[in-house]
């Protein structure tokens, strides 16, 4: 297995789980005929996530000397989870100062109401997609509202960032990476032209918060700033919508599940979590150690780079009992579904608070929800995962908001 795995072949795995499984079983670390390792056990996955020699800055130095000049070459070679200290603890330092807890706290009233009204909109259907009319829309227009970004231009913005990921993956076709060039192009010259307003009229927005934000005195450059921005939007409703969906697709996969969500035995925080280590929508992050370290008493030398599988972590039988079952309230450590350490994501809280309250609304309205027949069709793109839709039946007439 070591030997002829790739992790191409999670692309085209309707379930990728026990692809990941029998790896693990090899070893927690294994290295593979491409000269990656894999790590998969949720120790080892730690190990390297904290490890100060495992860095992610090559990975930009690899974009920086592959791709053209040009606006995806910046956004990769500037992208936040590829920077290494001091660069990183620099931006980490001056995006928190605009992306704070008050603001994300702020923004929870607002993403009710709207996931009330787009369920409102929905309610006279005898069936729809809950990624397309619901799980996509929701964070599309939570991230549009928290960066500033125009409502009636997100489509075409989600479209440039989900043109650009393909740039994450392993491997690419030049079809695609010709597509992802052009896009990151016309994506950066929009965010441009945006950040260029916001300058000159200032708003009670995180684009805004951004242009003026500094550490030590030191703002972001130009570069910085745009690949932030393009990498917020994508990661903002990707990771969410993504997280939401798959979850969804396991929760109503059995009737009794969602009945335990809508009578109020399962708590959504609880199920959310759930949804993050059982369905994990980012498979996997890549580092490379600059000196020779040992993981889990496996040598490995300066270079090589490391696969960490955050999907296969989360189902580590040596940390989870029962790791294949859906069992909201389990015990266990924390998923690594959001990275650890100093790369932890920063719309962590955010995902999980619009997550959470999808999962009430969508409970609420319509407690007697089931999957419409239909056959689940899977994409991943770079190692992002999950479904094209998810058409549901809401039997019955919905619960009053109120």
């Amino acid at each position: 297995m070591s030997a002829s795995f790739s992790p191409t072949d999670l692309a085209t795995a309707d379930d990728p789980y026990p692809l990941l499984a029998e790896l693990r079983t090899v070893a927690p670390v294994a290295k593979l005929a491409s000269g990656f390792w894999a790590v998969t056990g949720y120790d080892a996955a730690m190990e390297a996530l904290r490890h100060p020699a495992c860095r992610s800055g090559p990975i930009a130095m690899r974009y920086l000397d592959s791709l053209p000049p040009g606006a995806a070459r910046d956004e990769m070679g500037h992208r936040i989870n590829f920077l290494d200290p001091p660069d990183h603890p620099r931006v980490r330092g001056i995006v928190s100062k605009a992306f704070t807890p008050r603001r994300i706290a702020g923004l929870r009233p607002w993403i009710e109401r709207t996931a009330e009204r787009l369920l409102e909109g929905l309610s006279q259907r005898e069936g729809f997609d809950l990624l397309r009319c619901y799980a996509h829309q929701l964070p599309s227009l939570v991230i549009s509202e928290l960066l500033g970004v125009p409502a009636e231009h997100r489509d075409r913005l989600t479209a440039w960032s989900d043109a650009v990921a393909p740039l994450l993956s392993l491997e690419i076709s030049d079809a695609d990476r010709n597509a992802a060039i052009a896009a990151a192009e016309e994506f950066h010259a929009y965010l441009a032209a945006l950040l260029d307003e916001r300058g000159g009229r200032p708003g009670d927005d995180l684009l805004s918060a951004l242009l003026v934000a500094e550490e030590n005195g030191e703002r972001l450059s130009r570069p910085e700033l745009l690949s932030l921005v393009a990498t917020l939007y994508s990661a903002g409703h990707r990771t969410t919508r993504d997280l939401f969906t798959n979850g969804m697709s396991v929760l109503l996969e059995k009737r009794e599940r969602f009945e335990r969500v809508a009578d109020g035995r399962w708590a959504c925080a609880a199920v959310v979590e759930e949804f993050l280590r059982y369905t994990t929508p980012t498979l996997f992050v890549a580092r490379v150690p600059v000196e020779p370290l040992t993981l889990c008493g496996i040598e490995i030398g300066a270079w090589e780079p490391l696969l960490v599988f955050l999907a296969a972590a989360n189902r580590d039988p040596a940390v989870y009992a029962e790791p294949d079952a859906f069992r909201p309230g389990r015990s266990g450590p924390p998923p690594l579904s959001f990275a650890y350490g100093a790369h932890y994501c920063l719309g962590a809280s955010l995902a999980r608070s619009e997550a959470e309250v999808m999962l009430e609304t969508l409970a609420r309205r319509y407690p007697h929800m089931r999957l419409a027949p239909q056959t689940l069709h899977w994409h991943q793109r770079g190692p992002f995962r999950g479904l094209d839709a998810l058409v549901v039946e809401p039997l019955g007439a919905a619960l009053s908001g109120e």
